[in-house]
């Protein structure tokens, strides 16, 4: 195949490139990092395109918070460019949205589901195939993380640094945690099949068997720790329903080269 992919600097980006280059298609990368801003460029010509990967979005809901503005811009502005692009030039495309776009809750689920309204409607309108996935805690090797996001990036770093983290709240918030090669393979299924995956909105994570706390991974790592009180818009659980045909995740977060022990 050939795979145009958006954000393809960023974490799951990058696992994305990867993965499709060892299987043996063709892929070119779109990033901000590397000179293609979509959130404000023309849209990109992709006649010949065999499929979109989109990924290309901020990613922090504290950062959201501060900054509305831009995560529109780059979120909401950024889809719409690269779904203009897949209407010329009649490709099809995976959206990566966020499991945080259930509610809408906070700038960045808010724009994660204006994001998802937007694909949704240029399927209905133009007839191009879409398939929205929406992925919670991704974690695994490469993640670069801090306070505002990739947490568990961020809990790894200050346990080789010997630093203190911060629990916002009293740490009993759970997430299911969901490795990157886990989402990646659904991708390339998706890749696969976009028949039977076009028109889904796929709430996928860890599921049940990897929801774990923030209290949890703090003591399974040995950080020092404080608490302060918690942030606006940080829920009390998120699980996946895990609604993608075909598919499920592999990889426990114990037994995972990130967290293992």
């Amino acid at each position: 195949m050939r795979v145009l992919v958006t954000g393809s600097a960023g974490f799951i980006g990058c696992h994305t490139v990867v993965a499709l280059r060892e299987r043996g298609d063709t892929v070119t990368g779109l990033d901000k990092k590397t000179g293609w801003d979509l959130s404000w460029k023309t849209p990109y010509p992709v006649e010949g395109y065999d499929a979109i990967v989109h990924h290309a979005s901020s990613c922090s809901t504290p950062g959201s918070i501060v900054n509305p503005r831009g995560t529109f811009y780059d979120t909401v502005l950024s889809a719409a460019n690269i779904l203009e692009s897949a209407r010329l030039g009649g490709t099809p495309i995976i959206v990566t949205s966020s499991v945080k776009a259930r509610d809408g809750m906070t700038p960045y689920g808010a724009a994660k589901r204006m994001v998802e309204t937007w694909a949704t409607e240029y399927r209905n309108a133009y007839g191009i195939p879409v398939i929205i996935n929406r992925p919670g805690t991704v974690y695994g090797p490469g993640q670069e993380g801090s306070e505002e996001s990739g947490w568990i990036a961020w809990f790894c770093e200050a346990k080789r640094l010997g630093r203190e983290v911060t629990i916002y709240g009293d740490g009993k918030q759970t997430r299911d945690l969901l490795h990157v090669d886990d989402y990646v393979a659904l991708i390339l299924a998706q890749l696969d099949d976009i028949a039977a995956y076009d028109g889904g909105t796929f709430d996928v994570g860890g599921g049940k068997e990897n929801e774990v706390s923030v209290i949890e991974i703090v003591r399974h790592l040995g950080l020092r720790f404080h608490h302060e009180p918690k942030r606006y818009g940080d829920a009390d659980r998120y699980v996946a329903l895990n609604d993608a045909p075909g598919w499920k995740p592999r990889i426990h977060w114990r037994e995972s080269e990130t967290l293992g022990r």
